[in-house]
């Protein structure tokens, strides 16, 4: 399959599966713990500008912009962005959202003090090519938050793309902390620290070992 036509499938089952996914997501469940994560994770001590790559229904967007960043935001899926944009005004969150594949997305280069990845790469066509847009959105010194997951050790628990779909998805079966890691170091990144121990245990159903990275543009 065409990686075009793997995103514009992927693209599709996420506005399938938008207007139910909050309501079995570990961001809503675990909602203080994530912006306690996320709030170290980013060491800010001051308003950055904020891009969420893979938004999503606003995870990292919506926390990002409750800690008082300024936060742009894009993704593939404009079911998904339906319910992120519902979630910001009720909650009375300033989030410029952007409908579009992360490759696309507009924001200057640059532009971005903080970018977000979370529980993205493992279904992306090309996950590298997100890690390299993410260097190119950064400013010398920025931070690149990646968070995802080995999500095949539990299995019963995860989100199943058809067969001919997840055959073309590089990191269906999800990612460590290692991997990952090299792949920062492959996009231009420095070293990577881990924020995952700032969990108790795994926030994900069925023990899934997941990580939290973060990494700063040279």
């Amino acid at each position: 399959m065409r990686p075009a036509e793997a995103q514009s499938q992927v693209s599709d089952y996420w506005t399938r599966r938008a207007p139910a996914f909050d309501g079995v997501a570990s961001h809503v469940a675990q909602a203080a713990l994530w912006r306690d994560v996320l709030s170290a994770a980013f060491e800010a001590e001051e308003a950055k500008e904020v891009v969420d790559l893979g938004t999503g229904t606003g995870a990292c967007a919506l926390i990002a912009a409750s800690l008082g960043h300024r936060v742009r935001a894009c993704d593939g899926s404009e079911g998904m962005l339906a319910v992120a944009r519902r979630a910001a005004e009720a909650s009375g969150l300033d989030v410029t959202f952007e409908q579009g594949l992360i490759e696309e997305a507009t924001f200057a280069p640059a532009s971005a003090d903080i970018v977000t990845l979370r529980n993205v790469l493992w279904t992306l066509p090309d996950p590298m090519a997100a890690l390299r847009k993410a260097h190119l959105l950064l400013r010398r010194g920025g931070v690149v938050f990646v968070s995802d997951g080995l999500w095949s050790v539990a299995a019963q628990y995860r989100s199943t793309y058809p067969e001919t779909l997840a055959a073309s998805l590089p990191r269906h079966d999800g990612l460590t902390e290692d991997e990952t890691s090299t792949m920062l170091a492959e996009a231009g990144f420095g070293p990577a620290r881990s924020w995952q121990h700032l969990f108790p245990a795994s926030p994900y159903p069925g023990d899934v070992p997941m990580f939290v990275l973060t990494a700063r543009k040279d």
